[in-house]
């Protein structure tokens, strides 16, 4: 038992970090970061119900086995800066505690469904950034992750996040525009994903700190951004659900 006063593991909220993106090319306000705000320095204690467009048949609310705490940062569309910023998001905070789950969301402009990326590759990152930036370049030409500290990095990850559960959940709660998705789009959505995935691998090789990208539409293309952070609230309560 924990001493008076203090709260074991058990007891401790999960602690998420999310990101969202800035501006870039014609987004002049992004989404993502619309999105995830509001969810910056709030703690979940029950499932997140109703959804976006509650079917009729909706679950009594849960209580998760540990409260869920989020924190929220902004991350802008530069090769460079997530580089330097995506990895520090796994570092332990002012509180001690490293996270128990990342989660990076962007916009995919062309599309009308909230997507659960599933694989982030390491080259191939040939578009510039929103600094009309190149990502660096390996000596067989290929562009992405060339440095030497992802010299070990394998040239594809994949999240540990069940993702068929996490859509099978939302589906359920009534968003139906839902899917798994094999090509986060080369760009700084599947770059920050990678930087990520390959922190949590290089940190703790036995049990990385899981990982999810959600890619979601542009604002109303069906949903509004409240209906946006909802989504996202249910993604990260379906994922730390029972994890204990």
């Amino acid at each position: 038992m924990a001493p008076l006063g203090q709260l074991d593991d058990s007891q401790k909220p999960y602690r998420v970090h999310i990101t969202g993106f800035g501006p870039f090319r014609d987004v002049t306000v992004n989404p993502s970061w619309e999105a995830v705000r509001p969810l910056h320095e709030t703690t979940l204690s029950t499932e997140p119900l109703p959804a976006a467009h509650p079917p009729s048949d909706t679950p009594t609310s849960r209580v998760p086995s540990r409260p869920i705490h989020f924190s929220a940062s902004f991350l802008p569309v530069e090769y460079e800066a997530v580089t330097r910023l995506a990895p520090s998001l796994q570092e332990a905070g002012t509180n001690g505690s490293a996270p128990n789950l990342v989660v990076h969301v962007g916009v995919s402009g062309q599309d009308r469904q909230i997507r659960l990326e599933q694989r982030a590759r390491k080259y191939g990152y040939d578009s510039t950034d929103a600094a009309d930036k190149l990502a660096d370049v390996a000596a067989d030409g290929r562009r992405g992750f060339a440095d030497e500290a992802w010299r070990d990095s394998p040239e594809e990850l994949r999240t540990r996040v069940d993702g068929k559960k996490v859509v099978g959940r939302l589906r359920a709660a009534g968003f139906e525009h839902v899917s798994l998705s094999e090509d986060a789009g080369l760009y700084l959505c599947e770059y920050s994903f990678y930087t990520s995935l390959s922190t949590a691998l290089h940190l703790r090789p036995n049990s990385p700190t899981p990982v999810q990208f959600i890619h979601i539409p542009p604002e109303g293309k069906p949903y509004s951004i409240e209906e946006v952070t909802a989504a996202i609230r249910l993604v990260v309560w379906t994922i730390l659900d029972g994890a204990d």
